[in-house]
């Protein structure tokens, strides 16, 4: 082994734990998140709009990553780059399709089975990748295509080997399935281009330099409020009694998803849009993983094909990591 294959490990293990620091923060932070949802909405309840929900999660985000911005501030010396202006355009965007992603994905079980919508939301790395290539003309090497390939249908199987009895025995007469589709194709062709949004947003341009973690979660949450307050108020779901009479419960709820989302726009940050998407996508497949193996029940030959098409996804993912250029920056000419 030379020098150089040295310094290449080297600077891929500093990669790998802040990659499994990221990732194992997100994972916990939606497990625990999943726990606390369950429990906010149990029967009997004041009911609670998803926009609602929505809305507030922004405000606590907005409010965690201004004070870590003025913590940040407050023990560092600002450099001469920071005096130059963020991409407001590129932040205001990139939450014009989080938001609408979130919101037709909400509204779609209203008019198709929740399995189809989880499904559906499963492939997400793949119109990630496709959107990606045609709005900003990047170039996807074919072990990562194969990575997110596996990892997509790994996830569809094992979910579909699940779910088919759902599926087959769902009595809900939905006569505008078709409508619901259309809002799945629409909320995944969001989450392409919120990946490509934040693509652009990393990228130097003159007297516009790139957000760092905390501004990129502080203004897109900002924005996002901006979206969601009039959509609540026009949906009827401002209710101010629910928010009194279950504070705590949403306090909790909302300080859960700040840090979680502290660790996604971390990830954002330090790899890309696509490792985010890869991470938050196998996360429910492990959580289901873990609750099967916990209740000691048994799996079937496809679920184990479907484990191995994950797995398999998830050891190229890492392959492309160790890569100090990955095929990943290469651009159209």
């Amino acid at each position: 082994m030379d020098a150089s294959d040295t310094t290449k490990q080297s600077d891929a293990t500093p990669g790998l734990w802040r990659l499994a620091f990221c990732a194992t923060g997100i994972c916990a932070c939606y497990l625990y998140y999943g726990l606390l949802f369950e429990n906010l909405f149990q029967p009997g309840e004041h009911a609670l709009g998803a926009t609602f929900v929505l809305m507030t999660q922004s405000i606590t985000n907005s409010m965690v990553a201004f004070g870590w911005k003025k913590f940040k501030d407050s023990s560092s010396v600002a450099s001469p780059a920071t005096k130059d202006a963020l991409p407001h355009r590129f932040l205001f965007a990139a939450t014009a399709c989080y938001v609408t992603a979130m919101a037709c994905s909400n509204e779609a079980v209203r008019y198709v089975s929740y399995p189809v919508a989880v499904l559906a939301k499963s492939c997400k790395l793949i119109p990630t990748m496709v959107v990606g290539q045609f709005v900003e003309g990047r170039l996807y090497s074919q072990t990562e295509w194969m990575a997110a390939l596996s990892i997509s249908a790994g996830i569809v199987l094992f979910h579909m080997t699940r779910m088919e009895v759902a599926i087959h025995h769902d009595d809900q007469p939905k006569p505008t399935a078709t409508y619901g589709m259309l809002l799945l194709f629409v909320s995944l062709t969001m989450d392409g281009l919120l990946a490509s949004c934040q693509n652009f947003l990393k990228k130097k341009r003159p007297n516009l330099r790139p957000p760092d973690a905390i501004e990129t979660m502080l203004w897109m949450n900002l924005y996002a409020i901006v979206y969601l307050v009039p959509l609540t108020v026009m949906s009827g779901q401002l209710d101010m009694e629910a928010l009194l009479s279950m504070w705590y419960k949403i306090a909790a709820l909302n300080m859960t998803v700040a840090a979680g989302q502290v660790f996604i726009f971390l990830t954002i940050t330090w790899y890309s849009p696509v490792m985010t998407t890869t991470i938050t996508t196998t996360r429910k497949f492990f959580t289901i993983l873990l609750s099967v193996w916990t209740y000691g029940h048994h799996f079937s030959t496809w679920q184990w094909l479907a484990v191995s098409l994950v797995f398999t996804g998830l050891y190229l993912s890492i392959l492309m990591i160790q890569k100090p250029h990955g095929v990943v920056d290469k651009k159209k000419d």
